[in-house]
């Protein structure tokens, strides 16, 4: 954000002042500037002051979106005298995803009920349908960390589609998401943030391990069968879906705790609400204890 003043000077309006210290703060000045003062952030980069009279400014970094700030000037000469407080200066900043086209008509409504959750080592987004007509797309934004930028996730085009799976995150990292009703105009107001880190660390190989699942036939006409391997003594909880490429859940492959060694079960080709799934390339993605798995699956008519 740019903040811009008129230099005074070192002494009342003449010379030319020493320093500045500008700091902010999303608390508004109260009537006790002086607390507010010694509780507010002090702005790093500042210019030197110019000579009386003159315009300076100075951009502040590091501001959270879409946040109200309140701002407020000091000067100091070389002996450190400091000068009144300034006037207060109040303002918000941009929002970090797209605004749209002026002019037009965008969804009035935030995506309710929007929620991350970890799910079989990737991050499940959910949210509830909505009834606003201006509603033709759900645009769902992601960011790495909890300061990253966001970043257009995906587009999901169905209207009665309520979940995407985000099949690109990785175990050990942490993602911010935000989602968005959008029209050929551009994007409505956008939820609040859900956060969350991804468990196991980030130095294990992602999704990468062919000798826990192996699907055969694959290619396959009609019914797959799945070797699903469990290491160890014990038994282990098996949990597998079939994606879509759009990271939409097509079918429960397994969930439920299998013993030692290798158990073969078959799946007969069908959806959660059992209608055949239609030919296509598909990837079975979940976990045997502590490995994630994924295999990808070619469905021929």
């Amino acid at each position: 954000m740019e903040l811009v003043w008129t230099a005074t000077g070192d002494d009342a309006d003449a010379g030319r002042a020493y320093g500045y210290d500008l700091r902010y703060s999303t608390s508004s000045v109260s009537a006790d500037t002086v607390a507010w003062w010694n509780n507010a952030r002090i702005a790093l980069g500042l210019p030197p002051p110019s000579p009386s009279g003159q315009e300076d400014s100075a951009i502040v970094t590091g501001l959270s979106p879409e946040t109200t700030y309140s701002f407020v000037l000091r000067c100091f000469d070389e002996a450190g005298n400091q000068s009144g407080f300034s006037n207060v200066v109040v303002a918000t900043t941009e929002s970090e995803i797209p605004p749209p086209t002026p002019g037009c008509s965008v969804p009035s409504s935030v995506p309710s009920q929007f929620q991350a959750r970890e799910d079989s080592g990737a991050v499940l987004l959910t949210w509830a349908p909505t009834t606003d007509p201006l509603a033709t797309t759900l645009h769902l934004w992601r960011a790495s960390g909890s300061s990253g930028a966001l970043t257009l996730l995906a587009s999901v085009n169905d209207p009665s589609r309520t979940e995407y799976r985000d099949v690109g995150s990785r175990a050990g990292k942490s993602y911010r998401y935000r989602a968005t009703w959008s029209s050929s105009c551009g994007n409505g107001p956008a939820t609040a943030s859900e956060s969350l880190t991804l468990s196991g660390s980030s130095t294990e190989p992602p999704l990468r391990d062919a000798s826990k699942i192996h699907a055969y036939p694959n290619p396959s006409h009609d019914t797959v069968r799945f070797v699903i391997h469990v290491e160890g003594a014990s038994d282990q909880w098996v949990q597998i879906r079939l994606f879509d490429p759009s990271g939409h859940v097509v079918a429960d492959i397994a969930d439920a705790s299998f013993p030692s060694g290798d158990t073969v079960i078959s799946w007969p080709r069908v959806t959660r609400l059992g209608d055949r799934v239609a030919p296509g390339y598909y990837e079975s993605i979940g976990t045997v204890g502590p490995y994630s798995v994924r295999e990808r699956l070619i469905l021929l008519p």
